[in-house]
């Protein structure tokens, strides 16, 4: 496992210079929405998306078992954990390796790392409920998990272990990712804001809220290394609706047409992908693609 980076102000400045030039450029297009399902599967979700354009999420077969999916170039490689009864990857980084969740057969719900066609699985100590988020290049990852007593934390996975993650005075935390710098995202139960689900990053140790104008829910889902971030937000109707916020603007991500819009994961190319959910209920996984970019997806594209 390689050593996660050191940043040095110079290296910082560099990465955020590319982020600013590449924000400014996705910006000034138009986007485009293609919609796709597994391959004979039902409720497709699409989860995390990498830096080469790999897409993971899951789907339920036609016996209503869950599955996961690996999609690149427009093909399928299905994903099941031995002996799981339910199997949803959440993130794949760059170099190919999956994180996510299963549910083994006595019904316990736990995380996974999928490398190398290995699956390791990931527990917290003294949970009950393990959940894997996020996964970075340098095979950090994400999540939270729940003891017996019923409170939902955070966590972060690196080279040390396991360490536990709480937005400070939160009665609840999530941690949903991570990227090459370090820096986090989720979100947290606020006990005493207007909004009771409030988004937050966290870079270099310091937290700060993220909340969408208007809301009365906000979490953020996913961040590249321009410190793009993608979440979703709801409001009075408490219908999801996806949110971009980069450089301080926040853009609506709403597929065509959909009931709901839920954005999961952004990569440095600005790609968004996520899922929505149509008129009868089903939902379908996305991808949201900034017009100057080569978009390989053929099926079903929107404007």
């Amino acid at each position: 496992m390689r050593t996660p980076p050191h940043s040095s102000g110079s290296s910082r400045v560099a990465v955020l210079g590319l982020g600013l030039a590449l924000a400014a450029a996705a910006g000034a297009f138009a986007q485009t929405y293609t919609s796709f399902d597994y391959p004979g599967g039902f409720n497709t979700e699409a989860f995390g998306i990498n830096d080469l354009g790999e897409i993971v999420g899951r789907f339920t077969d036609a016996d209503g078992n869950t599955h996961g999916f690996v999609r690149h170039n427009g093909q399928y490689t299905q994903i099941d954990v031995p002996g799981a009864t339910f199997t949803a990857p959440r993130d794949v980084n760059d170099v190919g390796h999956i994180a996510g969740r299963w549910i083994d057969g006595d019904g316990t719900p736990r995380g996974f790392f999928l490398k190398n066609g290995q699956y390791t699985s990931i527990d917290y100590p003294g949970a009950v409920d393990t959940r894997v988020r996020g996964i970075d290049d340098f095979d950090r990852m994400t999540g939270n998990f729940t003891k017996s007593g019923g409170v939902e934390h955070g966590f972060l996975r690196d080279h040390a272990g396991l360490h536990q993650i709480d937005y400070p005075g939160s009665l609840t935390t999530d941690v949903w990712d991570v990227n090459d710098l370090g820096e986090l995202v989720g979100d947290f139960t606020d006990p005493s804001g207007d909004q009771p689900v409030r988004g937050y990053t966290r870079r270099s140790g310091r937290f700060e809220p993220v909340d969408y104008p208007g809301a009365t829910n906000t979490s953020v889902r996913s961040l590249n290394i321009q410190g793009d971030i993608v979440g979703v937000w709801t409001g009075q109707a408490f219908l999801d609706r996806g949110f971009l916020l980069s450089r301080g603007v926040f853009t609506d991500v709403e597929f065509p047409g959909a009931v709901e819009t839920d954005a999961m994961a952004i990569n440095v190319g600005g790609v968004i992908v996520g899922n929505w959910t149509d008129g009868d209920g089903n939902s379908h996984a996305f991808v949201r693609t900034p017009a100057h970019r080569a978009e390989d997806e053929s099926e079903n594209p929107r404007h």
